[in-house]
């Protein structure tokens, strides 16, 4: 399977848990103990979104990039990097925020942000 596909996967599956554990008052798993603090913070909506929400939707996309190239959008790609690029410059944000103004940190947010930085390189790169 095309990279692009399993980072959009790998991407759904990270933001359905944000998702799921915004929405719900349950323990998160996290490798720290700031998980919890950053994902339900007042910062852990946009527009009163959940974040992970945004992330399923955005990684999705990511995810369907290949085969829109191939059946209906021809420039699917070269499209995916607008999203991409404004979803790098949120996580720019959110990271700050994590260390900066919430002084707590989230792996799973790390981690969605890192697929990111994968996806825009993937895009410019191929």
């Amino acid at each position: 399977m095309i990279p692009i596909v399993w980072l959009g996967l790998a991407g759904v599956a990270i933001s359905a848990y944000v998702w799921y554990t915004h929405v719900t008052d349950g323990p998160v798993v996290c490798l720290g103990s700031g998980c919890g603090t950053v994902i339900r913070s007042e910062y852990g909506r946009l527009l009163s979104i959940p974040n992970g929400a945004l992330g399923v939707l955005y990684f999705g996309l990511v995810a369907l990039t290949p085969l829109l190239e191939r059946s209906l959008l021809p420039e699917a790609r070269s499209l995916m990097l607008i999203p991409t690029s404004i979803a790098l410059v949120l996580y720019l944000y959110l990271t700050y925020l994590q260390f900066f103004v919430l002084q707590a940190v989230c792996n799973w947010c790390l981690m969605s942000a890192g697929l990111t930085l994968l996806i825009f390189g993937v895009l410019i790169f191929r």
